[in-house]
């Protein structure tokens, strides 16, 4: 805890280069109803059999606990970015991109985020470009 922050705790991050992290991604339903979802299903083995192609590892977590929780823990293991699969994602095929240094968001179709993933990976494209490309998510 930082003194004068009140109950505040101290953001938790291990700080992986995307190159040399073991986990480049995890994909997160945004709460447990998604997760029971075909289509969900569906989707998280798309993505998971993209970034497998492309030699890269991901995770699943799709625990029981807050999104935002779920974020963190994954932040302190040093996942450099995180996919979530919410409601809109069952309708149009797009899911939320989080970056874990800066925690902004962008939104992209799901079927592209192999790709991305590996660019990002191997500094090919940059997190900035990304920001510049993709429509943001807040």
């Amino acid at each position: 805890k930082e003194e004068g922050d009140g109950d505040k705790q101290t953001r938790g991050v291990l700080a992986f280069a995307p190159l040399v992290a073991p986990y480049k991604l995890t994909i997160l339903p945004q709460d447990q109803r998604i997760a029971r979802e075909a289509k969900y299903e569906d989707m998280m083995a798309m993505i998971k059999k993209r970034v497998s192609a492309m030699g890269h590892t991901c995770t699943v977590d799709d625990s029981g606990a807050t999104l935002g929780k779920r974020y963190a823990r994954n932040d302190e293991l040093g996942i450099p970015f995180a996919c979530t699969v919410d409601f809109d994602s069952l309708k149009d095929d797009c899911v939320t991109l989080r970056e874990r240094d800066s925690m902004k968001q962008v939104r992209l179709r799901a079927d592209s985020v192999g790709d991305l993933l590996h660019d990002l990976s191997t500094a090919r494209t940059s997190w900035e470009d990304v920001l510049g490309t993709f429509p943001a998510h807040a």
